[in-house]
């Protein structure tokens, strides 16, 4: 989430009609407060919604170049923590800069001492762009998610913990050639390159440096997601992204809600609960003024778009 961030509706519908039953039912199914990775934003919205099922923050927040003070967002988002008395901490500078480089702007080093239970990536821009580092910008958003999930095993192995989920939002455009670079993979599953083909013969990709092109995003991003879990024998299984507008109409976003379990370290690779195929046949879900609604396709009752968390019960998630 942006330092600065501003609520709106759109983002109040997500989070309150699609996120929080799902948490609330994984919380009550667990029965454990989860321990909050992320991007909360000064405000702390979802921190403040969630906070009967929160035990601990670990956040992330950026300097402001635009007030007198710079630590405004910082100070502001410590100072709402503390009134919240929950248990925190505060890193300085880009959560992908300081997982990757071990400390913040303030030589804070980076620590991460028990399992995470929810991650809340919460990213104002595309996943495929330059950040600003100390080091100039640099794409470190797939390096990042590749260490978290790195994490999560190192974590594993030392508490015994195995569940947790990933909140995950993005601006909803990429760089065309990281995109292209996607398209060529030749292990690509059979049903994903069906998926995308049909995609691109109803818009093809457009010779631009960025675009928006929803449909190849959420593949994109649940390709490589999946990919960087099953790598450290995570199962996962993802709901329906939601698309939403934000603050402004120029602020097209896509939200990704993924429940994940590690499996035995023993098992030459995770299970696959859910194939790609089940996710490409989602209909797409897109969060207005006034609720969520389904684009392109009827969901009937009882259908993923209508209830996430009896789709997770049919899953057998937990």
């Amino acid at each position: 989430m942006p330092s600065g961030f501003s609520d709106h509706p759109r983002k109040r519908i997500v989070r309150e009609k699609w996120d929080t039953p799902v948490l609330e039912w994984l919380f009550r199914h667990w029965g454990v407060q989860y321990f909050y990775f992320g991007l909360p934003g000064p405000d702390i919205h979802d921190i403040r919604l969630w906070r009967a099922m929160i035990r601990r923050v670990l956040a992330f927040e950026l300097e402001s170049e635009r007030n007198a003070n710079p630590r405004t967002y910082v100070e502001a988002l410590s100072r709402n923590l503390t009134l919240l008395q929950i248990p925190y901490s505060v890193y300085v500078g880009p959560m992908e800069e300081v997982v990757l480089d071990g400390q913040d702007r303030d030589g804070t080093k980076f620590s991460v001492d028990e399992f995470v239970t929810l991650f809340n990536l919460d990213f104002c821009g595309p996943i495929t762009e330059k950040i600003a580092t100390t080091v100039g910008h640099r794409c470190l958003r797939f390096e990042a998610l590749r260490a978290i999930v790195t994490l999560q095993r190192a974590l594993f192995r030392r508490t015994g913990q195995a569940r947790f989920v990933i909140l995950l939002t993005v601006y909803d455009s990429f760089h065309v050639k990281e995109m292209r670079r996607f398209l060529c993979n030749p292990d690509m599953a059979p049903e994903t390159k069906q998926c995308l083909t049909r995609a691109l013969r109803r818009r093809p990709l457009p010779n631009n440096t960025y675009t928006q092109h929803t449909e190849l995003l959420r593949v994109f991003v649940f390709s490589c997601l999946r990919e960087y879990l099953r790598g450290q024998n995570i199962e996962s299984v993802f709901l329906p992204p939601v698309s939403y507008i934000g603050k402004t109409r120029n602020s097209p976003m896509m939200h990704f809600l993924i429940v994940c379990r590690m499996q035995d370290p023993q098992s030459a690779q995770a299970d696959d609960r859910q194939c790609a195929a089940d996710f490409h046949r989602f209909a797409a879900v897109r969060a207005t003024d006034n609720g969520l609604e389904v684009i392109g396709a009827r969901a009937t009752q009882g259908s993923v778009q209508n209830d996430p968390v009896s789709y997770l019960t049919r899953m057998q998630v937990g």
